[in-house]
C-alpha cells in the first residue's frame, strides 16, 4: 500500500478507497471468446460489480439500481462490468444472457477461478462458494458496487445498506469533481 497524498473530505471518506488501489494485471474471457485486458478500463470511469446467474433474488435490488445508473449516467465515458464469481459452472456467453434477461446492459466477463479470486482480494469483494455431498452448491456475495478511476484503480466502494441510483449518482459525480482537483 503506498501513502494518501489527497486530504479526502469527511463526507467522502466512507466509499473512497484511500489510496486508490492500482488493478493486477486482468485478463478476463467476454462472449464471443474476446480477452477483456487493464486497457479496458483505461480513459473511463468502470463501475464493476461481482455477481453470477443464480444470484436471484439477493440481487435484483442492486441489478435495478445498476440499470438505473446506467440509464442516468449514458454517458460515453462510463461503462459497466459484471464479473462473474461462478466461472467454474459459467460461461460468458450465460453471464451474458443472464444480464441481458435482468434488462442490464453491461459487459460480462468471467476468468479462471484463480483470476477471479486475485481480482476479488484487490477489490475487496468478498463472496463464499459451498459445496454440498449432492454435487449442488451455494453461492453467497456482498452486493458491493466498485468504481474503477481511468487510470484503473479502485477509486471507490458503495456498500450496501442499498444506496439508490440517484444517490450513487449523486455521489460518482463528486467524486469526479474531486479527482479532477486532486489527479
Amino acid at each position: 500500500m503506498q501513502e494518501e497524498q489527497r486530504e479526502i473530505p469527511a463526507d467522502m471518506q466512507e466509499y473512497i478507497s484511500s489510496p486508490a488501489r492500482h488493478l493486477p494485471d486482468v485478463s478476463l474471457n467476454t462472449k464471443n471468446k474476446l480477452a477483456l485486458t487493464n486497457g479496458w478500463f483505461n480513459d473511463k470511469w468502470s463501475f464493476v460489480y461481482f455477481s453470477h446467474g443464480q444470484c436471484l433474488p439477493a440481487c435484483l435490488p442492486i441489478l435495478t439500481t445498476l440499470r438505473e445508473l446506467k440509464s442516468g449516467l449514458a454517458n460515453k465515458d462510463v461503462q459497466f462490468l459484471v464479473i462473474g464469481i461462478d466461472s467454474e459452472n459459467e460461461t460468458p456467453e450465460q453471464l451474458d444472457e443472464f444480464l441481458i434477461a435482468q434488462r442490464m446492459d453491461a459487459t460480462s466477463a468471467t476468468a479462471s477461478t484463480e483470476m477471479i479470486d486475485q481480482l476479488a482480494r484487490y477489490f475487496i469483494a468478498l463472496f463464499l462458494k459451498t459445496d454440498f455431498s449432492d454435487g449442488s452448491y451455494q453461492i453467497e456475495q456482498e452486493h458491493h458496487v466498485f468504481l474503477v478511476d481511468p487510470k484503473g484503480r479502485v477509486y471507490a466502494t458503495f456498500m450496501p445498506p442499498y444506496l439508490s441510483s440517484a444517490k450513487i449518482k449523486e455521489r460518482f459525480l463528486k467524486l469526479r469533481r474531486f479527482y479532477a482537483k486532486t489527479e
